[in-house]
């Protein structure tokens, strides 16, 4: 029963994120419709990357796992100067769980991104589309 409520917390937090991000994304834009055009020539990939640890994994328990997060969080910097665009990024404290959202023009820039966490945490990230973009295309 326990984790029943842990996984549909995570997922009312995951789309509470993502209905945050698709309405402040456009917010300044007016009603203008999004960017990603198929066969555009600058085409970008909205995406959503889930990283979870355990407790007794978490890096804030040590000097050197804080320093991987702070430095891996650094390294957004460089990440933007090869395409990657961070939307958002949200931390479940008390569920160890972090979420970002961001926009990539290829995958392997952002897996080469998210490297410094692969040996601590367990992640997901899945390329998505805003509720707008999902109607357009969906069977009817």
């Amino acid at each position: 029963m326990k984790q029943k409520r842990i996984i549909m917390f995570r997922a009312c937090v995951l789309f509470a994120t993502m209905m945050f991000i698709s309405f402040n994304i456009y917010a300044n834009e007016g009603e203008k419709e999004s960017g990603w055009a198929i066969g555009a020539a600058e085409k970008r990939t909205l995406y959503v990357a889930h990283w979870t640890h355990t407790p007794e994994n978490c890096p804030g328990r040590s000097g050197d796992g804080a320093k991987m997060l702070s430095k891996f969080w650094e390294g957004r910097k460089l990440a933007e100067e090869k395409g990657i665009t961070i939307l958002g990024a949200y931390v479940t404290v008390t569920e160890h769980d972090y979420f970002i959202i961001f926009e990539a023009s290829n995958y392997d820039t952002a897996v080469e991104f998210f490297l410094p966490l692969v040996p601590s945490q367990t992640r997901k990230i899945v390329p998505v589309l805003t509720m707008d973009e999902w109607l357009k295309i969906m069977p009817k």
